[in-house]
């Protein structure tokens, strides 16, 4: 690769994960200035290339091969599948997101790693104690947007003034949601009037 191809093909995959440069190499564990445009001449005025290493690490964090990134550096629109990234998003940013046709809008969301990706899976990282003990700071809670929900799934209701809920499903009645606050174990009980969207909580990592 030449090195206009190699910044090229940094910049196409950081552009396809919805992340700046310095986005993805804070995700690799890089400082985050390691692809600035700043970093790619020196003080003289020669070429800067990337370290191997560097390379290697967002290659690894992006689920792609060293092939698949060559191909990014050519100068057309070309892109590719991330293989076993799913869309990601803070808790905190959840509020207000898009919903269309009953679903999330996940397009414009960053990506992790997940080894059972498909297109119905999106990730969630908690932020804060509201969750806690079960859901404690800093887990990732994989939901489902297609998923039919049985009694006990644990499951993201996200309400019609952009608040978002987690909680335990216990049943539907025609003018209301039964779910249980899995803190106290306390039934409640939300209207449907007030609910925009239900998802299924699948899996959860600690």
């Amino acid at each position: 690769m030449q090195y206009n191809q190699v910044w090229n093909a940094v910049d196409k995959l950081a552009k396809m994960q919805g992340l700046s440069p310095s986005g993805l190499a804070k995700k690799a564990g890089l400082d985050a200035t390691t692809f600035n445009k700043s970093k790619r001449l020196r003080p003289d005025g020669k070429k800067r290339w990337p370290s191997l290493e560097s390379i290697n690490k967002i290659i690894e964090v992006s689920g792609i091969t060293f092939e698949q990134f060559s191909h990014l550096g050519d100068d057309d629109d070309k892109v590719i599948q991330l293989n076993n990234v799913i869309p990601f998003i803070k808790l905190s940013k959840l509020k207000n997101c898009d919903i269309y046709q009953k679903q999330v809008v996940t397009d414009d969301w960053e990506k992790i790693r997940f080894p059972d990706a498909n297109e119905n899976l999106f990730a969630v990282e908690i932020c804060g104690d509201k969750f806690s003990p079960l859901f404690p700071d800093g887990s990732v809670l994989i939901v489902c947007k297609n998923s039919e929900i049985r009694r006990d799934d644990k499951i993201v209701i996200f309400k019609t003034d952009g608040s978002v809920d987690i909680r335990k499903f216990v049943r539907r009645t025609a003018s209301t949601l039964e779910v249980v606050d899995m803190n106290d174990s306390k039934e409640l009980s939300v209207p449907i009037s007030d609910i925009r969207l239900i998802n299924r909580i699948v899996w959860l990592s600690q």
